[in-house]
């Protein structure tokens, strides 16, 4: 995998350059500057990166997985919403690797066209060079790896003898990889996944998720080596009107 990792060099070197003709370079959705971008949850983004960095303090490069216990709680938005505070408010380097085989999202937002399933990324240097995609201007450090649909490498992938060198080989690059994985309900292929994360940043919809189900995909994660690291509760309902609110 050594020669993946100076794919990735090269890659940098050529970028820090003139121009790098390998990594395709996407301008950010409405052309706006990485200086700004509006975030609809900048302040939980920022509090979720603080809590995961305090349990995670002696790892510098992290691998985060973030995954839904069924389809529409909204992971893809969280952790996309998480990829551009950390890149653009906290300069992170970071890669949005868009694990959803099933039902990918990532690229219709960042409007990046999907080329390779990640089977193939591992194996061959001039695969991995030519998917991911530089998201936006310099300021944004931002890349992402957008998947295609129903790709038939996902679980070659998850057995190659190469992907332990492979998530290795991203540390050197990236201060934080980030995986959207697909729901658990709809593939068990992701909590094998978790296995190659630092952490797992669980996602779930505000009483619509039951507990004993939230119960269950935590015990899963744990049998399969995985790290729970925070669970976020998305689409929370104020039962209470807001100008109340802003009185209490």
């Amino acid at each position: 995998m050594g020669k993946v990792f100076e794919a990735l060099e090269k890659a940098r070197q050529e970028r820090n350059g003139l121009k790098n003709p390998q990594l395709d370079i996407v301008p950010f959705p409405g052309q706006r500057p990485a200086s700004h971008i509006e975030f609809h949850a900048e302040k939980e983004m920022l509090t979720l990166f603080r809590n995961i960095d305090a349990q995670l303090e002696n790892i510098p490069n992290k691998v985060i997985q973030f995954i839904g216990a069924k389809r529409g709680e909204g992971t893809s938005t969280i952790i996309r919403d998480f990829a551009m505070v950390s890149a653009a408010r906290l300069g992170k380097s970071v890669l949005l690797l868009d694990a959803d085989h099933q039902n990918p999202s990532q690229h219709l937002f960042f409007r990046a066209d999907p080329r390779f399933g990640l089977e193939e990324i591992v194996r061959d240097k001039v695969t991995f060079e030519k998917a991911f995609f530089k998201i936006g201007d310099d300021d944004l450090r931002l890349c992402v790896y957008p998947s295609p649909q129903n790709s038939s490498f996902f679980r070659k992938f998850l057995y190659s003898p190469e992907v332990k060198e492979f998530w290795v080989d991203l540390r050197k690059m990236f201060d934080l990889i980030l995986i959207d994985s697909a729901p658990a309900a709809t593939s068990p292929d992701s909590i094998m996944l978790s296995r190659f994360a630092d952490g797992v940043v669980l996602v779930l919809e505000a009483e619509k998720t039951r507990r004993p189900v939230a119960e269950n995909l935590k015990n899963q994660i744990a049998r399969n080596g995985g790290n729970l690291v925070g669970i976020v509760f998305n689409k929370h309902r104020h039962h209470i009107p807001d100008f109340i609110y802003k009185r209490l």
